[in-house]
């Protein structure tokens, strides 16, 4: 600590980022964008503070603290007379904004590790898929609901169903989503038994969702339903990480599933039909 005059303390640099906490390295910097421009230089050229430069660096750390960026605290600085007040409302605003968008965030992250739970290491490319379409989940649910009945949008998204119960679903689905694309790294057969009883979960719980709302739809909004399935969803809000080979994988094993369910249903049929005759 030096003597500038018989009342006014001095602080070198390193006694002055000891007293404030504040690094060297930044006192330097703020010094550069003339936030805080140091009272005065030694003899030798070295910056020293006094105590009017704490004050200073104080309101520069406490709208810092209050997410003011460099340059709006500089701006501050380079009108005395502005509307601190006016300011500080719009920051809180700002500040409000952000703390929304940490908690989608939070969420994102906590729904993400549901989903992911008991999986193995997921491939980056399907967790950014996994991520945007959680952030996206709003959109999606307008834009499926300007094209669809509601009963079946609010399906496809829980609505109405227990949390619990909801994330459970998700899970399974993501579970059997990464273990039908791990099928497919492998170089898998899709008509694979194996492969195929992965598939056949994905469609239970598929059929879990969506049944009861199908049921409630009339003959018209099946038949408009199956035209809107026909066309693209728009890529920015539905986002589908997969490469060529795994979408025609998961295709191949999905129609595989309906072909072998079908036959079910019609030896099914022609068992009853063989009764009937044999009754007569």
């Amino acid at each position: 600590m030096e003597s500038q005059s018989a009342t006014e303390k001095t602080y070198a640099i390193g006694a002055f980022a000891k007293l404030t906490g504040v690094t060297e390295r930044t006192l330097r910097f703020y010094d550069r964008k003339e936030l805080l421009t140091p009272s005065g230089r030694n003899a030798q050229g070295h910056r020293y503070y006094t105590e009017r430069d704490l004050l200073r660096l104080q309101q520069i750390l406490t709208l810092k603290y209050l997410d003011f960026s460099l340059e709006e605290i500089a701006e501050h600085f380079a009108e005395p007379g502005a509307d601190l007040e006016q300011s500080l409302s719009l920051q809180y605003e700002m500040l409000k904004k952000k703390r929304q968008q940490l908690d989608q965030a939070i969420f994102t992250i906590e729904r993400l590790r549901t989903y992911v739970d008991g999986t193995e290491k997921l491939d980056s490319g399907l967790l950014l898929m996994f991520i945007h379409n959680i952030q996206n989940e709003e959109g999606q649910k307008q834009y499926l609901s300007e094209r669809m009945p509601s009963v079946l949008v609010d399906a496809i998204y829980h609505v109405g169903v227990d949390e619990e119960v909801r994330l459970e679903r998700e899970r399974i689905m993501t579970l059997t989503l990464v273990e039908l694309l791990s099928h497919c790294k492998a170089g898998k057969s899709p008509t694979d038994p194996e492969v195929l009883a992965v598939g056949s979960k994905m469609v239970q719980i598929v059929t879990e969702v969506l049944a009861p709302a199908i049921s409630q739809l009339s003959k018209q909004e099946l038949s408009k339903l199956e035209q809107e399935i026909e066309q693209s969803l728009d890529p920015v809000l539905f986002q589908i990480s997969l490469s060529k080979e795994e979408e025609t994988f998961l295709q191949t094993v999905m129609e595989e599933l309906e072909k072998r369910e079908k036959e079910k249903e019609k030896e099914k049929e022609n068992q009853e039909d063989g009764g009937e005759s044999d009754g007569h």
